[in-house]
């Protein structure tokens, strides 16, 4: 059996599924067809204790012999830092890395949104930043792991690669700005074919879909039609959200479901901006120190606009 030998990581929100979009329809490498949920194996404790050998049978057993690059995309990685690192080097120590890396006040503001979308969060973004750390602090049984609401803790992107590169060389770990990457710019991913070693360096993907998240209208009634649903069922709803039809046991659940559908909205709304300061001085030396580890300019990121980036690559 042929054995992973790079990973698509970096944060949630940061543009992982764009890239894994595209590199999946290179003929040259292999990703797991399961594009939800992602494997996070070495991550959540009760995926790793499944073994190795679980997650090459699960993950990689089908892999065929013209395939070069052999990977698997978790978003968690890169926030797991050391710990994370460290479990890799053990199994892996020649794997590659190709971190996605999104400007952190945008990133967080997409992560709040996609929770709140998921039925998780009761607060404003502002009230969730200020209560984060309480919040975190008081998280029990594997959503202490999970960390829905640790929006900003995912952002610390220097930190996080410094842990990787105790374990890791340099030129085993591949950084792109998410920014840079979308349908209308493939460039950079003549440096990831590279990276990874392929053949042919000219292969152009097709358009890759869009994973910009709808928005919340009402995030306390988003939780509460969670609770009324179940996690379950409120996902496969979720799912089926844009479907004109959805079959549902009786008149109070259509009722209920016609409400989960009004509280959805197509629009992208932008980030407060007293998030945007407050944010600014929180990212603000990591950013810095991060320019240090990166070879693209991320001055940007410290004065960031208040609308979002809008680009197709972006999860959320």
């Amino acid at each position: 059996m042929k054995v992973p030998n790079f990973i698509i990581g970096g944060s949630s929100a940061s543009g992982t599924s764009f890239l894994y979009e595209l590199l999946i329809q290179h003929p040259e490498v292999y990703l797991p067809k399961q594009r939800i949920p992602e494997p996070h194996y070495y991550y959540k404790s009760w995926e790793y204790v499944k073994g190795i050998k679980w997650y090459l049978d699960y993950y990689f057993s089908d892999v065929t012999e013209d395939k070069i690059a052999i990977g698997e995309r978790s978003s968690s990685y890169l926030y797991g830092g050391r710990e994370v690192a460290q479990r890799i080097a053990k199994d892996f120590p020649k794997m590659k890395f190709v971190f996605m890396l999104r400007n952190p006040i945008q990133r967080a503001w997409a992560n709040y949104r996609f929770t709140a979308l998921q039925g998780l969060e009761t607060m404003s973004f502002k009230e969730a930043l200020i209560n984060e750390k309480t919040r975190i602090k008081n998280t029990q049984g594997i959503w202490r792991e999970i960390a829905p609401y640790d929006y900003t803790g995912r952002g610390f992107y220097a930190k996080q690669l410094k842990e990787f590169l105790e374990f890791f060389p340099k030129e085993q770990i591949l950084c792109i700005k998410s920014e840079v990457l979308s349908n209308a710019n493939l460039a950079p991913l003549t440096q990831v074919y590279e990276f990874l070693g392929l053949k042919n360096k000219g292969f152009v993907p097709s358009y890759a879909p869009n994973h910009t998240s709808l928005s919340v209208v009402d995030v306390k009634l988003q939780k509460e039609l969670r609770a009324y649903f179940g996690d379950t069922n409120f996902m496969q709803l979720m799912n089926s959200i844009r479907k004109e039809e959805v079959m549902l046991e009786n008149e109070a659940q259509r009722e209920r479901f016609v409400q989960l559908k009004n509280n959805i909205k197509d629009t992208k709304e932008s980030i407060p901006q007293d998030c945007v300061e407050l944010l600014q001085e929180v990212f603000g030396e990591d950013i810095k120190l991060l320019a240090k580890l990166v070879d693209f300019n991320v001055s940007d990121w410290l004065n960031p606009i208040s609308t979002p980036a809008g680009r197709g690559q972006i999860e959320v």
